[in-house]
């Protein structure tokens, strides 16, 4: 009796078995493999023999930066006892290349503790410059800080 109630579970479990790896042959990956994508030509090195690299040229500075730049050490003087204090200056450059006009703004949480004097200061270092000359005029900003 015992062999006829196992043998309904033991034919379940082999069908069972039978279908799972029917199921994995089934999606078993088949074909070719895919082919590798050409590799891309050796470079040679650049050892013995080997063509040398050319160097880029450096870039052309603005020639207004670099007058602004002249001015660094006298601007950075106005401004040394105040490490708070942000300045922000606009410089209006005539046909000449004169300075026409300077704006000096300070930009700090406590207004009451800016000098005016660091606002002559600016303007005396600025006013002096000499910008390239150009076909029309130019407006400059930037900022100062420590």
């Amino acid at each position: 009796m015992k062999l006829v109630e196992s043998v309904g579970t033991r034919t379940a479990l082999v069908l069972s078995t039978i279908a799972t790896g029917a199921l994995l042959v089934a999606a078993w990956p088949c074909g070719a493999k895919a082919k590798a994508a050409p590799r891309a030509p050796v470079k040679a090195m650049h050892g013995c023999g080997a063509r040398v690299a050319k160097v880029a040229p450096p870039p052309v500075e603005d020639p207004y930066v670099v007058t602004l730049r002249s001015a660094r050490e006298g601007l950075a003087a106005c401004i040394a006892n105040y490490p708070e204090l942000q300045v922000r200056l606009a410089i209006d450059v005539d046909l000449d290349g004169s300075v026409s006009n300077v704006e000096v703004r300070t930009i700090t949480d406590d207004l009451a503790k800016v000098d005016l004097k660091v606002v002559k200061c600016v303007k005396a270092q600025v006013v002096s410059l000499q910008f390239p000359a150009a076909s029309d005029t130019k407006r400059i900003s930037t900022f100062l800080r420590q």
